[in-house]
């Protein structure tokens, strides 16, 4: 396929963390007439965090997620969660390409947040320990990891977290005034005083129309690991669609086709559950005396309190 520059590159990127909340502000922003994202971000572009994309260019990255922006557009942006995770080697990236872009940054309480990311890695089918277990296996999983999982580390539910470190890291290449960080739990309790400094960070008015509610993006539980776990190496690349298609209660016809099929679907939907557990006290105590002092470092480069992260 023949690649031509493309004029309309982003002017924003949002970014954060996995289970952080950046799915909800986005969906938000979607709504937006004058703003641009690309409807469909489903796996997310990470064209900065991905070697394997960013070696494709810039023009690619413009072709393939900014195409049809439309003239009317004040704003134009992706969501890629893993941007914040990636730190300074990150940060060099987007500067180099995109000197003046505006970062907007999601960031939950990182206790919660490692909870809500383990609980979607079994979703997913990635994950079949118990969260202490995982917690523990953790270094030495990165470590090994290869391939593409060396980069994605999927099992990083505790390096995620932090937030201070990581946002220092773009500091490095980025004036602050480029750089707009939201506290996920006001973004979700006042949600429009939210929104009001997005669309002034994004030099963009207030919607013409009412912003709808977007739906809920936290993660369906899981009741045994292991049953995710074997249903992926089942269904191999159709399993992340099948699972959303469930969740979503739509037609899986398509997904599943023979009888085999059926029944390993009917094995996760069974497996699913709405409730929501909370996270065992024993990783609680683990994850806040790990985060601590990040969590003072990153106190003194936002603007929001975060001590109240360390209260159990």
């Amino acid at each position: 396929m023949t690649v031509h520059p493309n004029p309309r590159r982003p002017t924003f990127l949002i970014g954060g963390s996995l289970a952080g909340g950046t799915s909800f502000l986005s969906a938000t922003l979607l709504q937006h007439e004058r703003i641009f994202m690309p409807p469909d971000m489903r796996p997310e572009p990470s064209f900065f965090f991905k070697t394997w994309e960013y070696s494709r260019g810039l023009d690619y990255y413009c072709n393939r997620w900014f195409a049809e922006v439309p003239e009317s557009a004040l704003a134009i942006g992706e969501r890629s969660s893993q941007y914040l995770f990636g730190g300074s080697t990150v940060a060099a990236r987007i500067y180099d390409l995109l000197p003046d872009v505006k970062i907007l940054f999601v960031l939950r309480n990182p206790i919660e947040r490692a909870w809500a990311n383990y609980r979607f890695t079994v979703l997913e089918g990635l994950e079949d320990q118990p969260f202490a277990e995982a917690l523990a296996a953790e270094p030495d999983r990165t470590t090994k990891a290869v391939g593409i999982w060396k980069e994605i580390q999927p099992h990083a539910y505790i390096g995620r977290g932090f937030y201070g470190e990581q946002l220092a890291g773009y500091l490095e290449f980025f004036d602050k005034s480029n750089i707009l960080v939201l506290k996920s739990e006001d973004l979700a309790a006042n949600t429009e005083h939210s929104l009001t400094s997005v669309y002034s960070f994004l030099g963009v008015p207030h919607p013409e129309t009412a912003i709808q509610p977007v739906s809920d993006f936290s993660s369906t539980s899981v009741l045994d690991p292991q049953v995710q776990f074997l249903a992926r190496n089942y269904f191999g690349e159709r399993f992340p669609t099948l699972v959303e298609a469930i969740r979503q209660d739509v037609d899986l016809r398509t997904l599943a086709v023979t009888k085999d099929d059926l029944r390993w679907t009917e094995r996760i939907r069974r497996n699913l559950t709405l409730a929501k557990n909370p996270i065992p006290l024993d990783c609680a105590k683990l994850l806040r005396d790990l985060y601590a002092d990040d969590i003072s470092k990153l106190s003194h480069l936002v603007n929001f309190q975060v001590h109240d992260w360390l209260t159990l």
